[in-house]
């Protein structure tokens, strides 16, 4: 099987409108395939509002959210919703979609935390409804947490039969799931066990593994000492750490051992981390 090429994404930065175009911008004129963002209640922009954003600011870069919250929107919502970004970015959009990973989110916002039984039900109902809008003109679903009735399809996306749905996922019932409805996934957990998630993976997916692309994001990032300062909270997590050839290596091993072709870090790494980008995207 002829290796996945490799492409990078970066995790978007900015506080105001200017700042916002200009990262975008910045991204873009560096070789970065895609700007994502994540979604919490802290100190960011809200995902699909600066996506679309961003999105008029440039004019071939992608963009993705890594991921959105599955608790915070009703899945008829985040199907209209990314139909319209994918639609308004001329097809640009990827829709990375979760059970959640900060229960503070919830704490914070009063929204309830339900046992990851339930998430996960959830989440399997609410593939089912983005899907079916995408490519239906009507959609009826009456499941377990989720019911629609003769709702429209409309818009519909750009990218057919939907835009790529990125999914991380870590244990064996959400792998299952990512590898059967996934076009990107994120396989997380620790290295010693990676491989064993990649057979499960693999088995999972049977003939559509080969157009699956595997994605990995990295918060602690340092190329031949730059940045000089990082972000605390992440001081102890693993990284791209090391003199830009290290790097390079490193993901090239990745990529031979894990199959790893998606490569996401920290908007604070977006200049230091460019040249590992001009060496690597696309071969």
């Amino acid at each position: 099987m002829p290796h996945r090429r490799f492409r990078f994404g970066v995790s978007g930065r900015g506080d105001t409108l200017a700042q916002w175009r200009d990262f975008a911008r910045k991204a873009e004129d560096l070789g970065y395939s895609t700007l994502l963002l994540p979604d919490h209640f802290g100190p960011q922009l809200a995902p699909l509002i600066a996506l679309g954003v961003a999105a008029q600011a440039t004019r071939n870069l992608r963009f993705g959210t890594l991921v959105l919250d599955n608790d915070f929107r009703h899945p008829a919502v985040v199907a209209k919703e990314a139909a319209t970004l994918d639609l308004l970015s001329d097809g640009r959009f990827e829709l990375g979609i979760g059970t959640g990973s900060r229960p503070e989110d919830n704490e914070q916002s009063g929204i309830p935390l339900d046992s990851p039984g339930v998430r996960y039900e959830r989440m399997v109902e609410t593939i089912r409804i983005v899907k079916s809008f995408f490519v239906e003109e009507t959609v009826t679903y009456n499941g377990k947490h989720y019911q629609v009735s003769g709702l429209r399809g409309y818009p519909k996306p750009v990218q057919q039969p939907h835009p790529p749905l990125l999914m991380g996922a870590r244990g064996p019932r959400m792998l299952r799931l990512a590898a059967k409805e996934a076009d990107i996934i994120g396989v997380m957990g620790p290295d010693e066990s990676a491989a064993e998630r990649m057979a499960l993976v693999r088995d999972a997916a049977g003939d559509r593994y080969a157009q699956l692309e595997f994605n990995a994001l990295y918060l602690r990032v340092q190329v031949d000492g730059k940045p000089t300062t990082g972000i605390p909270e992440f001081s102890n997590m693993a990284g791209l750490v090391g003199s830009k050839s290290e790097i390079v290596e490193y993901l090239e091993q990745r990529r031979e051992t894990l199959e790893v072709s998606y490569v996401v870090v920290i908007g604070t790494a977006i200049d230091a981390f460019a040249p590992v980008v001009a060496d690597l995207a696309g071969t």
